[in-house]
């Protein structure tokens, strides 16, 4: 699927110069989408809710921040890691979504804060995940890092995740959750 395809939800020219508006089904069609579409969609999408990605959502990496300008190289990677090899699987949501948990292999590990608050991308409404409360044990550099999520379908949510520790975000990569 070509990264234009794949970015659906977003909006694109056609080679008439008309703008085509196409739906997102799947967290799946989202991998290794370029960086710039999934921001445009992130952008387009409502702060997401737990309650309806469910107790345990699926997770993908879909795209690298940093690999932008090289997109071309780094999108097999992408969707090789989105293939299954990765140990990490998605999050779970507790305490009617305000907290939850990283499911790696089966474990709930790295313990995150949940509520929507001003996204660092445009201020606007996201769903922030933050791992920065001492409480959690979380440790360095999992604390320092800031998740966002955004509705862009039904059940399926993406976002950036930022690395906090300079004290200005620094955008890392694109990630995605889809009830299961």
């Amino acid at each position: 699927m070509s990264t234009a395809a794949a970015a659906k939800g977003a909006e694109k020219e056609t080679s008439t110069g008309k703008r085509l508006t196409v739906q997102v089904t799947s967290l799946s069609e989202l991998l290794g989408a370029h960086p710039d579409s999934l921001e445009k969609m992130y952008r387009a999408g409502k702060a997401a809710d737990p309650a309806e990605l469910g107790e345990s959502p699926r997770g993908l990496l879909l795209s690298s921040a940093k690999g932008k300008n090289v997109f071309l190289l780094t999108r097999p990677l992408m969707k090789a890691l989105g293939s299954g090899v990765l140990p990490w699987e998605g999050k779970t949501f507790d305490h009617g979504g305000n907290s939850g948990q990283n499911l790696v292999m089966g474990k709930r590990l790295t313990r995150f804060h949940a509520e929507v608050g001003p996204s660092e991308l445009d201020g606007k409404p996201s769903l922030i995940l933050s791992y920065a409360n001492p409480a959690h044990g979380n440790p360095w550099p999992l604390r320092d890092l800031r998740d966002e999520l955004r509705t862009v379908a039904h059940g399926v949510a993406i976002g950036p995740a930022f690395f906090m520790g300079s004290g200005s975000p620094n955008l890392l990569m694109w990630f995605g959750l889809e009830a299961r």
